[in-house]
């Protein structure tokens, strides 16, 4: 036998060795892979914990890698997400308010008031002493250049500038809001360690998002569907709607009122309730109430507790956090969310403390007053936010992880709702498994027979080159990481396909070099030389068509061309590499005979 063909037969057995043992950890079990996670967690820790028991020794040799499972094949969490853009336009205008007034500051200009329409993207305007409309738009033009004066309204006897937000920047804002969205929830559903997540963009304001092995739906949307806004607000203390004992008592026969002229709707939205007291002269313009929410003891939902009246401007935000962590409260027990400042951040929240000693800061979590604590002294950093406590089902430790998660990922630009909430069961994708690997196996168990009954010996080699190359897929999707899912399943059975096509042309190639006089060894060399150039340029094509569906598929569509991509390497090498060499050594056996079994 020649050098060459035992080069090829040794490159061939280490080929497989090793594709054995990266699927090891696939088919040993749970009990292996949680120890191979367990192994790499400590191995990426700088000073890891003493165990109680030592790790199994295979953890040292075998590798950490696992064919993943899609949704369709292990059940898990699917959810629709929607996303309120219209809500993200006018957070937009909202945060254009401190740029507008720092702008006119530094112009001189003097403004009363500045203020967003809770309706529509516009921002109300009332001017200062010997401020002018043409100062205002100079004021616009420096600091935000996206608004446009529209008119001048009357409200409560004031008069205000009405600047509205241009259509293309309104439209800009809708598109990234989604955008935003979809990377948010991505890096959220990242940092909770779910395998092979898939979230996708499902028309103009839709996220599709997948997540395999997930069971707690309610878990689920507090991870990816809490908008996690955070904001810092001055109390006002100085309103008469104050009580002596400092609570806002006051304003409860207020709010009676108002629920008799609101819809039952508006009057449970806080910013509608607010946004109606101030129209009504219930509240001094620049002004807002939001409530302190509990736990309702008779279903578990947020429930108004008390209120707050809070001055409508932003002081800290979300966006001035660097990073978020959890810890308990020494004396109380309680679980707490500890946020460290960045520099912009650190140096506003301190000249604030610094400036209201004695009042208190409100900490509003998506429109929800968390906590009021008073001012003792100057602050830079080192905020804190307590969740939960005795009476909570495990003290708030769950929620203080999901919002310290939250806030490090960053707040959703915009609100966004679920839509569709589908729990796909285990059991539903065993049966998708075993039905998948029934068609798939069916497939190629008739592709076999044939190839074995019609090229004999050389058919034989073939089946023996199409398990191999099976072998080397599971391998490859093992090693990268990628997801099976049941379409993945029908790309490995058309592998199968693929495979026996590339040795149907190679073999005939072979058959019309025998029938015109070669010897079986020349007809071989010839028959694979030339049939090459036809093979690669047909996987040039289909891989072409798989790159098109990875790039523009989603979900099943992705997981169909990963397959189809890598199978069509696998069959590049067991077709020509493998098969080549197997029938060299074929031929090699038989150097009396004039004949070849094809």
């Amino acid at each position: 036998m020649e050098r060459g063909v035992l080069a090829r037969l040794g490159v061939i057995v280490v080929t497989i060795l090793v594709a054995l043992w990266v699927l090891l950890p696939t088919y040993l079990g749970k009990e292996v892979q949680a120890n191979l996670d367990l192994n790499a967690k400590r191995a990426a820790m700088d000073n890891p914990p003493l165990l109680v028991e030592p790790l199994p020794a295979y953890v040292d040799w075998l590798p950490n890698r696992k064919i993943n499972l899609g949704l369709d094949l292990q059940g898990g969490i699917d959810l629709t997400l929607d996303v309120d853009v219209e809500a993200g336009v006018l957070s937009s205008v909202g945060r254009d308010i401190p740029a507008f007034k720092s702008s006119a500051e530094k112009l001189g200009v003097k403004v009363a008031s500045v203020r967003r329409d809770p309706k529509a993207p516009r921002l109300l305007i009332e001017l200062g002493e010997g401020a002018t409309l043409d100062q205002i738009q100079t004021v616009e033009r420096t600091a935000l250049r996206r608004y446009s004066y529209k008119t001048t309204e009357t409200v409560d006897g004031k008069s205000l500038l009405v600047f509205e937000m241009n259509s293309d920047a309104q439209a800009e804002i809708r598109k990234r809001s989604v955008e935003q969205a979809l990377e948010t929830i991505r890096n959220r559903i990242d940092e909770t360690g779910v395998k092979e997540p898939s979230i996708t963009l499902k028309g103009a304001t839709g996220i599709d998002v997948q997540l395999p092995g997930e069971t707690d739906v309610e878990d689920a949307m507090a991870t990816v569907g809490t908008t996690a806004r955070l904001v810092f607000q001055l109390v006002d203390e100085d309103s008469p709607l104050r009580d002596a004992e400092g609570s806002f008592r006051p304003l409860l026969p207020l709010i009676a009122e108002a629920e008799g002229a609101l819809t039952p709707e508006d009057f449970k939205n806080d910013r509608a309730l607010s946004q109606w007291l101030s129209d009504n002269g219930k509240i001094a313009p620049g002004r807002v109430v939001l409530w302190h929410y509990e736990k309702s003891k008779v279903d578990g939902s947020d429930a108004r507790d008390y209120p707050y009246l809070l001055m409508d401007e932003e002081v800290i935000t979300g966006d001035d956090i660097n990073t978020a962590s959890t810890g308990t409260d020494p004396t109380t027990g309680q679980y707490e969310v500890h946020l460290d400042f960045k520099a912009r951040g650190s140096q506003v929240f301190g000249q604030v403390t610094g400036a209201n000693l004695q009042k208190r800061f409100a900490i509003v979590l998506d429109d929800k007053v968390r906590s009021a604590p008073t001012i003792q002294a100057q602050i830079f950093d080192n905020c804190r936010i307590t969740i939960g406590g005795a009476d909570s089902p495990d003290g708030g430790r769950k929620e203080a992880g999901t919002l310290a998660l939250v806030l490090r990922s960053g707040a959703l630009p915009a609100p966004v709702t679920a839509g569709d909430v589908r729990l796909v069961s285990a059991s539903l994708g065993e049966q998708a498994i075993g039905e998948g690997v029934l068609a798939a196996g069916l497939g190629s168990g008739l592709v076999m027979l044939f190839a074995a009954f019609y090229y004999r010996i050389s058919g034989v080699i073939a089946n023996l080159t199409l398990v191999i190359n099976v072998l080397l897929v599971l391998a490859a999707l093992a090693t990268l990481g990628a997801t099976l899912t049941l379409p993945g399943i029908c790309g490995i059975a058309l592998t199968v396909g693929m495979a026996v096509d590339c040795n149907i042309i190679i073999y005939e190639r072979i058959r019309e070099e025998l029938r015109g006089g070669k010897s079986p060894k020349l007809a071989l060399e010839i028959g694979f030389d030339r049939a090459f150039v036809a093979v690669f340029d047909s996987y040039t094509a289909h891989f072409i068509a798989g790159v098109v569906l990875y790039s523009y598929g989603s979900g099943p569509l992705k997981g169909f061309a990963v397959t189809l991509m890598i199978g069509i390497f696998t069959t590049m090498f067991t077709g020509v590499f493998v098969s080549r060499a197997l029938m060299s050594v074929l031929v090699s056996l038989r150097r009396s005979s004039t004949a070849l079994s094809i």
